[in-house]
């Protein structure tokens, strides 16, 4: 059994002209709900069990859970659900007796590339560093973010967007739960920031294009994208 873990709690605050009071992941692209689009991609063997981490509009995601699940007979989806939205790592944390010893963790407002084995990609590399977390990363073209990974071979050697890297996070990232007793932080850049110092960080470059939805912008991005059957 393996397990996917996608944080969508977060209040969406940039994407509110679009969303309204609903949650940001739940915003509908091509028709369907973004994280179902998430989920096509990051839902492949051997994951058979999902976690959400909710938070605001909590209710929202777990309606979805419920009809995604059932159009899916085999993938067990749970939710678990915070009152206040904390971001991504401290979610992790608040979780931490529902994490599998490994783990893949994609955020859900980040559409994980396609084409590519997410579990078999990022896990290997773990097991070929021996690094307690990797991430999937893409060169800066590939996004609208500034660079904030430095890579030195397989290793990041800096996490961090004041860092003018080459490559950018893509929120796809392999974690063994080990991680988070051995790197304080509840944010990215202390969290990954303070792996990637330690010589504890990997990364797995992947040059595709991200679509995502955190701002209206971009969110009109991955309209064009996804309803043009991408």
């Amino acid at each position: 059994m393996t397990q996917l873990v996608i944080p969508c709690g977060g209040y969406g605050t940039r994407m509110s002209s679009v969303t309204s009071t609903r949650q940001k992941c739940l915003v509908e692209v091509a028709g369907r709900p973004f994280l179902a689009h998430v989920l096509d991609v990051a839902v492949q063997p051997p994951v058979d069990r999902v976690l959400l981490l909710a938070a605001y509009r909590a209710d929202e995601v777990d309606d979805f859970a419920t009809a995604w699940a059932a159009a899916h007979p085999g993938i067990r989806v749970d939710v678990l659900a915070e009152e206040v939205a904390a971001g991504p790592v401290a979610a992790l944390r608040s979780a931490a007796e529902q994490l599998d010893e490994e783990f893949l963790l994609v955020l859900g407002d980040v559409r994980p590339p396609i084409g590519q084995d997410l579990w078999a990609d990022l896990a290997g590399v773990a097991d070929t560093t021996g690094a307690a977390a990797v991430m999937m990363t893409a060169p800066v073209s590939a996004g609208r973010d500034p660079g904030n990974v430095i890579p030195d071979g397989p290793w990041v050697t800096r996490y961090d967007k004041a860092s003018g890297g080459p490559l950018v996070d893509r929120g796809v990232r392999f974690l063994r739960r080990r991680a988070l007793d051995e790197q304080a932080g509840d944010g990215d850049q202390q969290f990954f920031g303070g792996l990637s110092a330690r010589r504890m960080l990997a990364h797995h470059r992947v040059d595709q294009q991200i679509i995502e939805v955190g701002t209206p912008d971009r969110w009109q991005h991955a309209v064009l994208n996804l309803d043009g059957g991408e």
